[in-house]
């Protein structure tokens, strides 16, 4: 295997962000890094013919309440909690995981959740519906 940063061969490399970019990389560059956690262990598959079954043909749903509209919510109708920094820090700490782990699982610094853990940075409504996925919060409100 080959470092994708330095280039060195090497029997092991590890997976780490730099910088939004997700690289294999040798035991030496892997400190530059953030380690990137696997979400999945499927191996691809280059060729496969897949046959679809026909469509069924469907009967109508009359029942008033599954018709219904749902209105989505926009972005600009949420704020986020007052509060973040505190729920998040004690439900990344519930859960035992750092700050470098939580970076790592939502794709972003350790930085950026340790900024967001003191209340300087205020996460944009992706990284807060990353937040409340991964730790099982809200942080997310109706304006």
């Amino acid at each position: 295997m080959e470092c994708e940063m330095c280039g060195k061969k090497t029997q092991h490399t590890t997976k780490v962000m730099i910088d939004g970019a997700i690289l294999n990389v040798c035991d030496d560059c892997a400190k530059f890094g953030t380690p990137v956690i696997e979400h999945n262990n499927f191996k691809r598959v280059e060729s496969v013919k897949v046959t679809l079954p026909e469509p069924a043909t469907r009967v109508p749903d009359t029942h008033p309440a599954k018709n219904a509209v749902k209105k989505k919510i926009s972005e600009e109708d949420l704020d986020i909690v007052e509060d973040y920094p505190e729920i998040v820090k004690n439900a990344r700490e519930k859960l035992g995981m750092s700050q470098a782990d939580l970076a790592a699982r939502i794709f972003e610094r350790k930085n950026v959740i340790a900024s967001i853990e003191r209340g300087d940075l205020l996460p944009d409504i992706k990284t807060a519906r990353k937040l409340e996925k991964i730790l099982g919060i809200t942080l997310l409100e109706k304006a």
